[in-house]
């Protein structure tokens, strides 16, 4: 199992789980007004019960993970739960050395290029050295990156790669192998895979066997994890706080409710995910989008950092359409940078599609959906001239808002639908401003607002 499984995917599916479970036991906030009901106390521990669980199996890991000093290699462990190793004598064999480069592209909308140098080397209980066609049990593993623009011309862009490759050669042939105190056991990950692609690059008939990759590190060598527990202290307590907090506004009843008077709010969030008359091209597109999100974290796609390689490889829009890929105009609505990207896109396209559906139907909803989706992404690829990497709903999304905008408008009660009217300008303009200070996309966002709204006053005037 990957680290990153280990620690952020198994806590998150077990706090879903957990109040799935528990669900009940939040159902004795039953409040005076039959109205409300008890959703947002489920996100709230939701939250609070995965920081928890994130935290502590960071501080489990520090706090329980294992130190060995050893003389030699010889006596090195493979107990997995050893992660730090002082060894007093090691030779590292420069026959033995392999190194690679590589580079990819991260960032919501590509803005990031990566440069990675990884290298590995044998170590040795001395310079006697071993067969070269046997495989050493232990290798000293490091890389080099930085990052620069994507935005940058070719020819800087090849010129910052030159400048750093001449770099990595020479730090690397007047690198230290012996300068640092301990070594950190490289756990399974996906720069653990690239250290073992390395080694066939200089073993001639490496046999099946699991090595072991040392990292060097000038940290603490004895960490009993105080700083983890300290972060895990803080979350517990704000969380209870804000759960408290949250405990004072309602008015509660004072006596027990029948169990068929009851609201199930876990049953009312699954309809939500549940197509039906009056309400189903939405919920048809909330789960396709996370069948899109399954099927590409099924394929090795990062679900929470997701390379920007492998979101070209599988649909976003980006410069290629300039080849004939124009599918990429309804493939990269599928795709999202991450979970949170697609928790954000979801939400606001389940309240939006919910008003707009009822409002225009099921068809001239698609229509609004896919053609102000479709123009934003045009839009974004000639406002940052094709060097952009465009992923996720929110053009369509806008287009959904700016047409429910339009439609409240021309109802002519403007008094009746005033806040309505100001909660959508103002997510409008704090998206807009958000997307000056960070990778958000203003130009798809304007563009599919504009475009909702054009095609909602079209079909006032037709039907006029």
């Amino acid at each position: 199992m990957k680290e990153e499984v280990w620690d952020l995917y198994l806590p998150m599916i077990l706090s879903v789980i957990s109040l799935i479970l528990m669900r009940n036991r939040i159902g004795v906030l039953r409040h005076a007004n039959p109205d409300k009901d008890n959703f947002i106390y489920f996100v709230i521990c939701g939250i609070a019960l995965c920081a928890a669980l994130v935290s502590s199996q960071f501080y489990y890991k520090m706090k329980f993970s294992q130190n060995q000093t050893i003389p030699d290699i010889h006596q090195i462990s493979s107990d997995k739960n050893v992660n730090r190793i002082k060894i007093n004598s090691y030779f590292v064999d420069g026959a033995y050395l392999s190194s690679q480069f590589t580079r990819d592209v991260t960032g919501k909308y590509g803005n990031d290029l990566n440069f990675h140098f990884y290298f590995v080397a044998a170590i040795l209980k001395d310079s006697l050295g071993e067969p070269k066609n046997d495989l050493p049990e232990v290798w000293f593993a490091n890389h080099f990156s930085k990052t620069i623009s994507n935005r940058l011309s070719d020819e800087e862009k090849r010129i910052e790669y030159k400048n750093f490759r001449e770099k990595c050669y020479y730090d690397l042939a007047h690198f230290n192998f012996y300068n640092n105190a301990y070594f950190i056991k490289v756990p399974n990950s996906d720069k653990k895979e690239i250290y073992e692609r390395l080694i066939l690059n200089v073993v001639d008939n490496p046999q099946n066997r699991e090595v072991i990759f040392l990292s060097p590190s000038n940290g603490k060598f004895n960490d009993d994890g105080g700083s983890v527990l300290s972060w895990f202290l803080y979350i517990l307590g704000i969380s209870i706080l804000v759960i408290l907090f949250a405990l004072i506004f309602p008015n509660y009843r004072d006596q027990p409710v029948k169990a068929k008077e009851e609201k199930d709010d876990f049953n009312f969030f699954l309809q939500l995910f549940i197509p039906k008359k009056g309400y189903f091209i939405t919920p048809v597109l909330i789960d396709l989008n996370i069948l899109v999100f399954i099927i590409l974290s099924l394929f090795g796609v990062n679900p929470f950092y997701p390379q920007t390689e492998d979101l070209i490889t599988f649909g976003a829009l980006s410069s290629q359409v300039s080849n004939g890929e124009y599918w990429r105009f309804i493939s990269s609505m599928f795709l999202h940078g991450g979970i949170m990207h697609l928790l954000m896109n979801l939400m606001v396209l389940g309240i939006a599609g919910f008003f707009c559906e009822n409002i225009f139907g099921i068809a001239r909803f698609a229509i609004i959906y896919f053609v102000s989706g479709i123009i934003a992404g045009i839009s974004s690829l000639i406002w940052h001239d094709g060097n952009v990497i465009l992923v996720g709903a929110s053009g369509a999304i806008f287009g959904l808002i700016g047409s429910f905008a339009m439609a409240l408008l021309l109802r002519n009660n403007f008094k009746e639908n005033k806040i309505v009217l100001l909660v959508i300008f103002a997510y409008f303009v704090i998206n807009i401003f958000f997307g000056l200070i960070s990778n958000s996309d203003n130009a798809a966002h304007i563009s599919g607002f504009v475009c909702g709204m054009l095609i909602s006053l079209l079909y006032y005037v037709f039907e006029s």
